[in-house]
């Protein structure tokens, strides 16, 4: 991480967001559907958290803790009742009661294939950056279906109706934990964030909110580097014939298939080698994401599908397309009411090779469509992995400094003193 590149981005972003949060009303308010069934939640541990294990810890100092707790909720068939896991995050001083938290989180985790990779687990170094010493969040994350008690299962990756259903559980579970602790929740600021994979959970989950959920407003989403349309994505891939991220769509089609128990056999999708390991290399969940794009070796599409999925437009392909289409959050025939008072924020950067940044325009654009309040960002600042650890994380957090009338000099000037450090090069390296 280059010191240079991070404070240009907080400094520009600080800027470019310095705005005032204003927005239209809704027209109307939607149903408070909550589930049927008894979410009986309970904590099955707490412990002690240091992310980015260097010095950069201190000097960020990711110091938090963490609840960890179980709910019901449902599988992939929405009637199934599932034993899941999620986490309630905090710094030290407001787990404590020694600070009150200045805002609830919900975060939505990226891509994830191997087992013991979600938040409650070990991949804590992204959700640090948001428990820093500064904010005083309170965030809640979801490990969902195929994770921690289901881990035998497949996941449903990238299906937003299952995906916002088992969210919205894990926060009404996490919010009931909280009260019964005595933290005092009622009447704080809600942020809906998420990157990559994540920020098309966190859009589903907004739309799910809006539709079901009259109780709830998110007064910030902000969602970077994702797959909104699904179809766009696809397209995208066999049109250019390269993914940097070559497991990408392979994650897609395989949890498409397992969720909703779609006929098409992987062979019929798939080339070899990719074709004959799937249970190896996907569903066993013994191998991460850049491990399962070694074994497939390639970065042609051409070369990881059959001419049937090449093929999008008719036969085995329009059947995949298809179901895309219907599961995309934009695009055409999406057709929900985004909420109008919350305040969205939609990056993405255009030098993205991991997928294409066309669908955060598509996004943005459809929000806007329907009378939102949206800020975006589509220049061309780098991979999508440091876009999203430096700039999206920056601005999110700025954004919410924003909304919650923070100092944003005084958290610049913080950032300042963090970037001067010598050790940091060392020890942080994207």
């Amino acid at each position: 991480m280059k010191k240079s590149f991070f404070y240009f981005a907080v400094i520009v972003m600080a800027a470019v967001f310095n705005v005032s949060v204003t927005s239209c009303s809704d027209k109307e308010e939607p149903g408070d559907d909550k589930p049927s069934y008894s979410l009986d939640e309970k904590v099955v541990e707490t412990r002690s958290c240091h992310a980015l294990k260097t010095v950069a810890n201190d000097l960020f100092n990711l110091h938090f803790e963490q609840i960890i707790f179980e709910f019901t909720s449902v599988g992939p068939d929405m009637k199934t009742p599932v034993r899941l896991t999620g986490v309630i995050s905090m710094n030290p001083a407001v787990y404590a009661k020694e600070e009150a938290p200045r805002a609830l989180m919900f975060y939505n985790e990226f891509t994830t294939a191997k087992h013991r990779e979600r938040t409650s687990q070990d991949e804590i170094d992204d959700i640090g950056f948001y428990m820093n010493k500064y904010q005083n969040l309170i965030a809640v994350s979801c490990d969902l279906y195929g994770w921690t008690l289901t881990e035998d299962k497949p996941q449903a990756y990238c299906c937003p109706e299952i995906t916002a259903q088992e969210s919205m559980d894990c926060w009404d579970a996490a919010m009931k934990i909280l009260r019964d602790r005595g933290y005092a929740i009622d009447g704080l600021r809600k942020f809906n964030v998420g990157y990559s994979s994540g920020g098309f959970s966190a859009m589903a989950l907004q739309k799910y909110v809006d539709e079901k959920r009259g109780d709830i407003t998110w007064d910030l989403t902000s969602a970077g580097g994702a797959p909104f349309n699904i179809c766009t994505v696809y397209e995208d891939y066999v049109e250019t014939d390269h993914s940097g991220y070559i497991c990408a769509l392979p994650l897609m089609i395989v949890a498409y298939k397992e969720t909703y128990n779609m006929s098409f056999s992987y062979s019929d999708v798939f080339k070899e080698p990719l074709a004959s390991h799937i249970n190896e290399w996907v569903l066993s969940k013994d191998l991460g994401t850049w491990d399962i794009n070694r074994k497939i070796g390639t970065e042609k599409i051409s070369n990881v599908l059959t001419p049937a999925a090449l093929n999008y437009k008719s036969g085995l392909g329009k059947v995949i397309h298809d179901k895309f289409r219907q599961n995309s959050l934009c695009g055409p025939g999406a057709n929900w009411q985004p909420s109008t008072r919350t305040k969205y924020n939609i990056m993405h950067s255009s030098g993205d090779k991991y997928m294409t940044y066309k669908a955060g325009v598509e996004m943005a654009d459809y929000l806007k469509s329907k009378g939102c309040n949206v800020e975006t960002d589509f220049t061309d600042s780098g991979d999508h992995v440091k876009f999203g650890l430096i700039m999206f994380t920056a601005c999110t957090i700025l954004e919410m400094e924003q909304i919650l009338g923070g100092d944003i000099e005084e958290y610049k000037n913080q950032i300042d003193q963090i970037m001067d450090d010598e050790d940091l090069d060392a020890d942080i390296d994207i």
